[in-house]
């Protein structure tokens, strides 16, 4: 499978949990955000949040908090100048503009956050706005740098990042680094996704492209099993495809759907272009690594979820074009995955109940 990211680099957590910058072409990004290595997979994001590092120029507000610098080690391991404030919520806030108004739009707000000194944690507050009407989130934060997050369907007050701590003692500084501000299509969630490093211009991350992947060969002429173990990377409304597929197109594939309804699964069969199969499963938490199969054989279609047999559908079906292309989309080259891929096996035979429970458990 061909991974192809058209800019100039992107960014991962690493194994030692530190962001790196990794190449634009032909390198996925095998990612440890969730503790465990999976391949990265995103759609195109902006960062509209100028500066992302550097606290100190003009274009950030300190609303009645105290900012401060020193040398430290940042997210990325390197040895750099850190900043950090010192305020209260009802004295104002460190807030950038974006780039350009979110006019409603979901947003994704991120930044990676440590106390400074003393034990215990301090609550530290993150969200979108300004310091007279902020939309917020409430995160602990202690010692280490961790980063947090505040993500809105849809926010039309001060197109504004926002982040202070609780209180004014010495014990509630907080450091900051990697500012992030993200908006997405009017009414739809807001999402956080990786790193994209900013200075006097908001910076675009282009969409990781997987396709090519596969051969008709390894893929069953009508039968198989298309495996996953994934996490979504937000419970989206919308739709987010992985798919086999005859020559890139629509009218002869099997496809495994991130549903546009929460936590749902849908495992869906095209042939012919003109019969489509679809059968839907739940499960408790989509941007959880969940373990799916969905075998697909005619009269005998099942959709599996962690060891559970979920729904199945006893319609017909015949393809006349062979399977010939695996990607990480619904077949036609939209409608991406966008998630934590951990793995993805494609099966030539249906198998049996047994086996898929073993499968997925």
């Amino acid at each position: 499978m061909v991974h192809i990211l058209d800019s100039t680099s992107a960014t991962r957590v690493n194994e030692n949990g530190l962001v790196q910058t990794v190449p634009a072409r032909d390198v996925p990004r095998i990612d440890y955000s969730k503790g465990e290595g999976a391949i990265l997979a995103e759609q195109q994001a902006v960062n509209q949040i100028r500066y992302s590092e550097d606290f100190s120029n003009a274009l950030w507000v300190k609303q009645g908090v105290t900012l401060t610098s020193s040398t430290g080690t940042n997210p990325k391991g390197e040895s750099a100048t850190i900043y950090a404030i010192q305020g209260a919520p009802s004295q104002g806030g460190l807030e950038a503009n974006m780039a350009s108004s979110a006019g409603g739009n979901g947003v994704g707000v991120s930044c990676w956050v440590r106390k400074k000194s003393g034990v215990g944690t301090t609550n530290v507050e993150i969200g979108f706005g300004d310091s007279s009407s902020t939309s917020t989130t409430t995160v602990s934060v202690g010692g280490d740098w961790q980063r947090i997050t505040y993500t809105s369907t849809g926010y039309t007050g001060a197109n504004r990042f926002y982040i202070d701590a609780e209180g004014t003692s010495a014990d509630n500084i907080i450091e900051v680094w990697g500012a992030q501000v993200e908006k997405t299509a009017t009414g739809m969630v807001g999402r956080v996704t990786s790193y994209i490093p900013t200075t006097s211009g908001s910076v675009t991350r282009a969409r990781d492209n997987y396709r090519d992947g596969g051969a008709s060969s390894l893929m069953g002429a009508q039968e198989g099993v298309l495996y996953i173990e994934a996490a979504a990377l937000a419970d989206s409304n919308t739709s987010r495809g992985i798919a086999l597929s005859a020559a890139n197109s629509p009218a002869n594939r099997v496809v495994i759907f991130y549903s546009s309804i929460s936590n749902t699964i849908q495992g869906r069969v095209q042939a012919s272009a003109s019969t489509t199969i679809a059968i839907n499963g739940t499960m408790s938490d989509a941007t959880a690594f969940n373990k799916i199969a969905f075998k697909y054989k005619s009269g005998d279609l099942a959709l599996w979820i962690n060891g559970v047999e979920v729904q199945t559908s006893t319609n017909a079906y015949t393809f006349n074009a062979a399977l010939s292309e695996l990607a990480l989309d619904q077949g036609n080259g939209s409608i991406h995955f966008e998630g934590l891929l951990k793995s993805l096996v494609v099966f030539k035979e249906a198998l049996s109940d047994t086996e898929l429970a073993a499968l997925t458990s």
